[in-house]
Formats: structure tokens, sequence, C-alpha cells
């Protein structure tokens, strides 16, 4: 988890060349994600629990029902984001599509995500004042183009599906559980 964690800031202090060192670093996706985004939001479900320090009354059950929309919501939004860049991401790069880029590139998108989510989970102030970090993340994997070899006619497709696919689904996905729990 500590190089995950390492790479994480590295995209938030310099995407460009946070990206660059992930590729240096060469890590095989499972490995990322079973010591890097599987621990982290865990982390990020249980950071539900410090809102009942500054929200008052709240029940222990909502809270951890929230547990476990937001780890369920990540898990998921991993296999869609990846499902997603595998369909329509290879007429977009130059040379051969590369499947473990494309889970790589969205074990980091959601692993920024999920920081952000730790964030509004300790803070006592209201989500609204944290709206501009996902569009960091969004500059974030623009600057992942060139890691995930993007031809450059393609870059404003690329963002669309990034964006679409992969960094949307998660907020979906959320709401649609929080509707039905």
């Amino acid at each position: 988890m500590k190089n995950y964690l390492k790479y994480l800031f590295q995209l938030i202090l310099s995407p460009r060349h946070g990206w660059e060192d992930i590729e240096d670093g060469n890590v095989a996706p499972s490995r990322i994600a079973t010591e890097g985004f599987y621990p982290l939001i865990a982390l990020t479900a249980a950071s539900v629990f410090i809102q009942a320090f500054f929200m008052h009354h709240v029940v222990f059950l909502s809270l951890f029902m929230r547990m476990v929309i937001t780890f369920v919501v990540y898990f998921i939004s991993y296999f869609f984001g990846t499902f997603m860049l595998s369909i329509f991401v290879e007429p977009m790069v130059e040379g051969e599509y590369d499947e473990q880029r494309c889970q790589t590139f969205t074990l980091y998108t959601l692993g920024l995500l999920a920081m952000i989510s730790i964030i509004v989970n300790c803070l006592p102030i209201t989500p609204m004042v944290l709206f501009f970090l996902p569009c960091y993340v969004a500059l974030i994997q623009w600057k992942g183009c060139d890691y995930m070899r993007v031809r450059p006619d393609r870059i404003g497709h690329f963002m669309m599906l990034a964006i679409l696919g992969v960094l949307m689904p998660l907020y979906i996905f959320y709401f649609i559980f929080s509707l039905l729990f």
C-alpha cells in the first residue's frame, strides 16, 4: 500500500511525472489492486464512521449501510471502468491495446477518488465545497494520455471515455445504491 499511496500523491503533485513513474514501476495491476486499491477502499469505507463525531443524530445502521455501499461502489466501479476502457479505447491508442495499462489507469483514477472520499468523510464541511476535486482527477487523467499511449488526434475522445467510463460511474453507482438502501 505504501507504493500505491506514494504514486497517488505523486499524481496529485505532478501528474505527468507520476504517470511516468507508474510506467517505469511496471507493477502488475493485480498486485496494485490487492496491495493498494482494495485496502484503500476498505479504509475509505471505514472512514464513513468518522462522520458520527460531527453529525448529530446519526444512526449506526445508516453509517454501516453507507460503509458497505461505499466499498461495493468502488469495487464495482473498478471492474466497470476497466470494462469500458477495454471495449472502447483500442482505436484511440497507438500500437496494440494494453489491458494492464487500462487496469492500472482505472486503479489510480479510482484511488484518487477514494482519497477525496476520505477527505469528505473526515471533514465537517459540505461535499459541495470539495466539488472541484473530481475535476482535478479529470486533469490527472488527461495527463495520463501519454501513459495510455493515446493518439494526439483522439485525446478528446479518450477524455470523454475516461470521464464517462471511469470517473462518473462511481457517482452514478453511489446514487443508485443510496436509493436502494
